[in-house]
């Protein structure tokens, strides 16, 4: 188990390695000549896939996998998933329409009218002092 990881990690290690030369070439035909080389190939570790045709990018690690890889539970971002989805359904982003807004907007405002109303129909009221 522990040989695997090691492996695993390794081999990220050589892809990352890998774009780091490319980019520090000299010559920029140079440089978009090994990028492109380096992000042709799925970025999963021991995958060979080419993915210069189709390829699923993820929306948390920014890296390209091919479409067995593309799943983000299958390459590693399952624990970003996870987070994802537990603050979307914790917080959700309610987004009203114009209509149903403006509604709100003038329940709201009467509402207000009418605490006011009351406020001051309280005021008005003589106060009974105990004796």
């Amino acid at each position: 188990m522990t040989s695997t990881v090691t492996q695993t990690k390794t081999k990220l290690k050589i892809k990352d390695r890998d774009l780091k030369e490319a980019v520090n070439a000299k010559d920029l035909d140079e440089v978009l000549q090994k990028v492109t080389d380096v992000d042709t190939i799925c970025h999963f570790t021991k995958c060979k896939n080419r993915t210069k045709d189709f390829a699923i990018q993820c929306k948390y690690c920014n890296k390209r996998f091919c479409t067995s890889h593309g799943l983000p539970e299958i390459h590693g971002c399952g624990e970003a998933v996870r987070r994802d989805e537990k603050r979307k359904f914790l917080h959700p982003d309610v987004k009203l329409s114009q209509e149903k807004h403006s509604q709100a907007q003038t329940k709201l405002t009467m509402k207000l009218k009418q605490m006011q109303l009351e406020r001051k129909a309280k005021q008005n009221l003589p106060n009974k002092s105990k004796k």
